[in-house]
């Protein structure tokens, strides 16, 4: 093995303490890491809560959700309960007419017909639809006919011909 020279162990040995102040350099670097650790556990601390944050703040929405949910249900409930109450007082509306007393000078029948029929103008056909929904299922045509007569003779209806059609309107008395 051949020696080496002089200048090429000095260069070598250069080379040597220029890596170990480079090793050096490189702990002093690493300490300098290792101090600022702790701030970088702060960070990692902070991610952590921001996710957190972010899973409660799904939490929520899904309760929001559900909550919108529920109101929707509440609301079509409330709606059902308002259009069966206005069944109801249409119901109410018809009983205390089938209920009520007579009118002077009419009969019981002819007393609930009138009381039952609306107000609005309408033909023969339309009333005898009404009134048939309404409970006389039994009554023709023709008496229904002849009831609005008896109640246009004793002032309760006016009936007014239109192209060869009886429409009749209420009188209230």
């Amino acid at each position: 093995m051949r020696f080496m020279k002089d200048s090429e162990k000095d260069q070598l040995k250069r080379l040597v303490k220029a890596c170990m102040l480079e090793i050096s350099k490189l702990k002093m670097d690493l300490k300098r890491c290792r101090e600022v650790n702790p701030d970088c556990s702060k960070v990692e601390d902070l991610e952590h809560k921001i996710e957190k944050n972010k899973s409660k703040i799904q939490e929520l929405e899904t309760f929001l959700n559900d909550k919108d949910k529920s109101i929707e249900n509440l609301k079509n409930s409330l709606n059902a309960k308002e259009s069966y109450i206005e069944d109801l007082e249409e119901i109410k509306t018809y009983f205390e007419a089938l209920t009520a007393k007579p009118k002077k000078d009419l009969t019981s029948f002819q007393s609930q017909v009138y009381l039952l029929l609306p107000s609005d103008k309408s033909n023969t056909h339309k009333m005898h639809i009404f009134i048939k929904k309404v409970g006389f299922k039994e009554l023709s045509y023709d008496n229904m006919f002849n009831i609005l007569r008896n109640l246009e003779r004793k002032g309760y209806f006016k009936s007014y011909q239109v192209d060869e059609e009886t429409i009749w309107e209420k009188i209230q008395k």
